[in-house]
């Protein structure tokens, strides 16, 4: 086995509905990370990070190798993925995309730039703390969305670890129209299906995002990982059947 399979243990893909793009996922072990591992898998490590523990140096080393893959794939020559100022990664001009990590998985999603704030947005969680579910009510979600979710004891942190996830996945995919950090709360969840999550503005985040504007964010569960994934072109002028 060599460092790198010792590193990134597998590769899968599974195509988006409503989206030609995939997400691309990998697994990975960290016991088996090592600094030598940028070089050997063609990734730079930014000058920032070289003061970082291992365990962050391992989860960008996974996500970046996973953009780079996806790059190639889609004839685009390899390019560094940049830290923004905003921890964004920068993409190159012809497409947007959003990385996402935990300890064990990483995701990575590239879509073609169809216009200049187009926004794509992506998240894994592993299930939240029964200790940080108790202390979301007020911060992630409100009463009333609560009552929606319709959660019970059993369900209850599946249901939470869902909701933070996919309020992370809007804020990536909106972040370049608005340009400014915005609240969990200034987004509503207002029902869900078998396959999306549904939710409404409720503060008007720009100019082309207008309180009361409905959108969408496609879930699913990889293994005990919650994974979400929205694009801006999902909080357009649609109006939604939940």
């Amino acid at each position: 086995m060599t460092p790198q399979s010792a590193f990134v243990q597998s590769l899968r893909s599974f195509p988006l509905p409503e989206c030609s793009a995939e997400v691309l996922l990998a697994e990975f072990d960290l016991c088996h990370y090592s600094p030598s591992l940028f070089s050997q898998l063609g990734v730079s490590m930014p000058d920032a990070l070289s003061r970082a523990v291992p365990k962050r140096q391992g989860e960008f080393l996974a996500g970046r190798y996973l953009a780079q893959l996806l790059l190639k794939k889609q004839g685009i020559a390899p390019v560094d993925i940049a830290i923004g100022p905003n921890r964004a990664p920068i993409w190159p001009q012809e497409v947007t995309g959003s990385i996402s990590h935990h300890e064990q998985l990483a995701a990575c999603v590239i879509c073609p730039r169809q216009q200049e704030l187009a926004g794509v947005g992506l998240d894994i969680e592993l299930p939240v703390s029964a200790e940080t579910a108790a202390g979301m009510p007020g911060l992630v979600v409100t009463e009333q969305e609560l009552a929606r979710l319709e959660t019970d004891e059993q369900n209850q942190i599946g249901l939470l670890t869902l909701m933070f996830s996919a309020k992370e996945s809007i804020f990536k995919a909106l972040y370049p129209q608005v340009q400014r950090y915005f609240d969990f709360l200034d987004v509503s969840f207002v029902g869900k299906d078998a396959q999306w999550l549904y939710f409404v503005l409720n503060t008007e985040l720009a100019a082309s995002l207008p309180a009361g504007r409905q959108g969408k964010v496609y879930y699913t569960w990889l293994g005990k990982s919650a994974l979400t994934l929205t694009r801006s072109e999902y909080f357009t002028d649609n109006n939604y059947h939940y």
